[in-house]
C-alpha cells in the first residue's frame, strides 16, 4: 500500500528536498501551497497540491486526512509586524495539530513532525572542565531547558510548548536544525555573492563565534527517520525537571546537525574555496553597526513595507552565541549519520547559485 505524506512549507529549501526524497521512495505526497507560491520543482515531482495556508483549517485537514505523517515546515523567519512570529509559528503549529486530530477521526492518526530551530533552544551554555568546549561553551543537548533570546526563537519555543499540550492525543516529534546550507538555500545568497565577486566575507561582531551547520538533504533524512523510528513528545517534554530547573526531559526532540561546529570565518573560507579562491578576506562588522543595521531595517519595514534580509531579530541572534548543538541523540536514536565535512554541501550550493544567476 502506498503511504501518503502531507507537507506544509514544501516550496521552501528543506521542503523541496523532503518532497523529492519521499517521491523517490514511491510515496504519495501532498503539499500545502498558496496560489502565488513557487511550484515549478514540485510540479516536476508530480506531487498533489492542497490550496491554502496555515490560516485555512479546512485545507490543513484535507491534507492531513489519510496521511501516515504530517511534516510541518511552514513558518516565518522574518516578520513584517511584531505579532507575525507568534501568529504564524505558534498559532500555525496549533492549527496543524488540530487538523491532525480531525484527520484521526477518519481512522488514521498521522505522526506530526515539526521543524523547529536551534533558535528555540538559545545560545550554548557555559561548559565545565572535561566537556568538549567551544569558546568555553558546550554543545547544547535536547535536555537543556530552552532559553531563546530572539522573537523568532521565542515563537518556536511557544510552538513546541503548544504542541506538547497535544502529545497525549497525537504522536509528535520536533526537529531543531541549526544553520542549514546547500543547493536551494536562498537565504545565504548575499554571502556567496560577496565571496564570488569580491573574495570577501562579512562577520557580525568582533568575536569569531562557532556555529553548527547542517546540509538541507540531511535535515530531510532526519525528518523521515523521525517518522519511522523517532521518540514522541510528552505533555512534560519542555517542563523543568524537579531536581534541576535548567534541564527538561527533551523527549521527542532532536537536534539535526553535523557532528562538529566550525567558526563563522571558516564558513566564509569554505564558500570562497568553492569558487576557487585560495583566500577570502573576512570583514568584521562592529556590534554597534550590526545593531544599527537591524534598527534601520526595522524602520524600512514600517516605512516602505518591505521585508529586508536583516532586522532587529537577526541582529539579536547575530551578536550572541555560540550557536552550537549536539547531533548525538539523532545519530544514535534515528540512525542518521551526518558527514562532518560541509565542503560538498557548500560546493553544491555554490554551483546552484551560479546556475540560477544568484551570484
Amino acid at each position: 500500500m502506498t503511504e501518503t505524506y502531507f507537507i506544509t512549507g514544501a516550496t521552501g529549501f528543506i521542503g523541496e528536498r523532503l518532497a523529492r526524497k519521499l517521491v523517490e521512495r514511491g510515496a504519495r505526497v501532498r503539499c500545502l501551497a498558496r496560489p502565488n507560491s513557487r511550484r515549478e520543482t514540485l510540479k516536476e515531482l508530480g506531487v498533489e497540491f492542497v490550496e491554502g495556508d496555515l490560516e485555512n483549517p479546512e485545507a490543513l485537514t484535507t491534507g492531513a486526512t489519510g496521511a501516515t505523517a504530517v511534516f510541518h515546515l511552514a513558518g516565518v523567519t522574518r516578520e513584517m509586524r511584531g505579532a507575525d512570529f507568534m501568529r504564524v509559528n505558534r498559532d500555525g503549529a496549533e492549527r496543524v495539530a488540530k487538523a491532525c486530530l480531525a484527520a484521526a477521526e477518519s481512522g488514521t492518526t498521522p505522526i506530526l513532525t515539526f521543524v523547529s530551530s536551534l533558535a528555540c533552544a538559545g545560545p550554548a551554555p557555559k561548559g565545565y572542565p572535561g566537556d568538549a568546549l567551544y569558546d568555553e561553551c558546550r554543545l547544547l543537548v535536547e535536555t537543556d531547558l530552552p532559553r531563546p533570546i530572539s522573537p523568532y526563537g521565542r515563537s518556536k519555543r511557544a510552538a513546541e510548548e503548544t504542541l506538547q499540550t497535544y502529545a497525549d492525543r497525537l504522536p509528535i516529534t520536533a526537529i531543531r536544525p541549526p544553520y542549514v546550507v546547500g543547493a536551494g538555500d536562498r537565504e545565504s545568497a548575499p554571502l556567496f555573492r560577496l565571496a564570488k565577486r569580491f573574495g570577501a566575507f562579512v562577520e557580525p561582531g568582533w568575536r569569531d563565534r562557532y556555529f553548527s551547520f547542517v546540509p538541507g538533504d540531511d535535515v530531510a533524512n532526519v525528518l523521515i527517520a523521525a517518522v519511522e523510528r523517532g521518540e514522541r513528545m510528552t505533555r512534560t517534554t519542555l517542563d523543568p525537571l524537579a531536581d534541576d530547573p535548567t534541564r527538561c526531559s527533551g523527549a521527542g526532540v532532536y537536534f539535526a546537525t553535523a557532528p562538529k561546529p566550525i567558526r563563522f570565518s571558516e564558513f566564509g573560507q569554505m564558500i570562497g574555496r568553492a569558487f576557487g579562491r585560495a583566500k577570502t578576506k573576512v570583514y568584521k562588522i562592529p556590534p554597534l553597526g550590526v545593531a544599527g543595521a537591524g534598527l534601520l531595517c526595522e524602520g524600512a519595514k514600517k516605512a516602505l513595507g518591505v521585508r529586508p534580509g536583516m532586522d532587529w531579530n537577526k541582529a539579536i541572534e547575530a551578536l550572541r552565541g555560540p550557536w552550537i548543538c549536539s547531533g548525538a541523540k539523532a545519530t544514535a536514536g534515528l540512525g542518521v549519520a551526518i558527514d562532518e565535512d560541509l565542503t560538498p554541501a557548500i560546493e553544491r550550493a555554490a554551483r546552484w547559485y551560479e546556475e540560477t544567476g544568484r551570484v
